[in-house]
């Protein structure tokens, strides 16, 4: 049986807080000699309230030459068209590795959904969770803890996405992701993308 080692994980796409409308395009990855897929994870999140009427999308794309730019789409993954998007304030300081938030009122957070808790001094601070159970108009809890520590500034977002793919990089000789926010009807929004590359080493 094969073995498998993995890569560190690297950025696709760095964390950004985007205004509507605007595209925004990860960098060309040339893979690893030897990488056979790379698991890419997708984040993305509304900061706005309303009907988010033309949906964003992430494209994934790959390119057989070294310095052509003949990008061909393998994978599109497209946003809720979403109009229940609440958002609450934190209502006190709470430390890295805490799992319950603060807040005034839990209503339309549910369990096992994703939030995007929003650092407002610091967006690269800010940080996809999913919701574990709720304590009703007390605490949400989150299936694992902060990373970095936020305080009452901080906002909770609901609704955000995760999406995720396994490329297969053979053949390929350069990748990336691009994300698209368009139309008078799309709402500002945040996203990451992350990626680990997986190599044979039998």
């Amino acid at each position: 049986m094969a073995d498998f080692s993995q890569a560190a994980v690297a950025d696709a796409m760095a964390h950004v807080e985007v205004d509507h409308p605007e595209s925004v395009f990860g960098s060309s990855i040339t893979p690893t000699a030897g990488a056979l897929w790379a698991v890419i994870h997708m984040h993305h999140a509304l900061r706005e309230v309303g009907d988010n009427a033309n949906p964003q999308s992430f494209f994934v794309q790959t390119n057989l030459g070294t310095t052509d730019e003949s990008w061909t789409t393998v994978a599109q993954f497209t946003a809720t068209d979403d109009s229940t998007i609440v958002t609450e304030a934190m209502t006190a300081t709470e430390a890295s590795a805490e799992v319950a938030m603060a807040v005034a009122s839990t209503t339309d957070f549910l369990a096992n959904d994703y939030i995007y808790i929003q650092d407002t001094t610091t967006a690269a601070n800010s940080e996809w969770h999913q919701i574990d159970r709720i304590q009703a108009d007390a605490f949400i809890h989150l299936t694992a803890g902060l990373v970095t520590g936020k305080d009452n500034a901080d906002i909770i977002w609901s609704n955000a996405e995760t999406f995720t793919m396994t490329l297969d990089l053979s053949g390929i000789s350069r990748w990336r992701v691009i994300y698209k926010s368009e139309g008078a009807a799309a709402m500002n929004s945040a996203i990451w993308v992350r990626y680990i590359e997986v190599t044979d080493i039998e």
